[in-house]
């Protein structure tokens, strides 16, 4: 009886240690060891397990991240880029002819000045007689009927042929008759010779003297102006261009 006593006041401590709060879920049945009965109590201990739940900090939502390989480009761009196209001349058949000159071209010009003053590709006539300082450039199409005589590198004299219309300041023009030319200059028109290939010229002449060494000629057959040249002394008195 007393090892009975002991047995089970072991046990008691033993299950008081280990959780004696919980219910035995299965008690054996008594049996007997040496004659005397032992009742063996187990008991299953059951571990409470506490359910830790780690809060996580949200997370922010995904957002739209750039494509790196593309997050640095800028926005693509059109790039429009002007056909050549050749320039607008600044002269043309609507000018006036001055003594001094043709519109923007003035008599005493540099080609490169003359060229970028008329906005016109200025070429070599080669089918006029020319020497080392002397030669004739036109501007083909773009004004037909005028030539650009050079000499030292310099436009010394400009001459009007037909189909040419560009007219004076006065309105006198290829086609204008001999008495218009007469009455229009009649204060400054004289008759000179020696100027033209064949028979006398009509030469407007200048009042200023700041003009002296400037004239303008006008050949006249049949009753009418036929052609004419505006120019700078000696160069526009000579009958031959640049034969002369």
């Amino acid at each position: 009886m007393k090892k009975r006593v002991l047995i089970t006041a072991v046990l008691a401590l033993v299950l008081a240690g280990c959780g004696g709060d919980e219910e035995p879920t299965d008690t054996p049945d008594p049996i007997e060891e040496n004659g005397a009965e032992i009742t063996l109590v187990t008991s299953t201990t059951t571990t409470s397990v506490t359910e830790t739940t780690v809060s996580v900090a949200d997370e922010p939502d995904p957002t739209d991240e750039p494509d790196p390989a593309t997050a640095d480009e800028p926005y693509p761009t059109t790039t429009t880029t002007a056909a050549d196209s050749a320039p607008t001349p600044e002269l043309t058949e609507e000018d006036v002819v001055i003594l001094r000159g043709i519109g923007p071209v003035t008599l005493g010009m540099t080609v490169d000045e003359a060229v970028t003053a008329s906005g016109l590709e200025l070429t070599q006539d080669f089918g006029r007689a020319s020497t080392d300082s002397c030669f004739y450039m036109t501007a083909l199409t773009a004004l037909p009927g005028v030539a650009f005589m050079v000499v030292d590198g310099e436009v010394v004299r400009i001459e009007i042929h037909s189909p040419s219309t560009l007219a004076t300041r006065s309105g006198v023009r290829i086609g204008t008759s001999e008495s218009s030319l007469r009455e229009v200059y009649s204060a400054n028109i004289q008759q000179v010779s020696g100027v033209l290939l064949e028979g006398p010229a009509w030469a407007f002449v200048p009042n200023d003297e700041a003009d002296a060494d400037y004239r303008i000629y006008f050949a006249v057959e049949n009753g009418e102006v036929a052609h004419y040249r505006l120019g700078l002394k000696p160069a526009v008195d000579n009958a031959q261009g640049c034969e002369g």
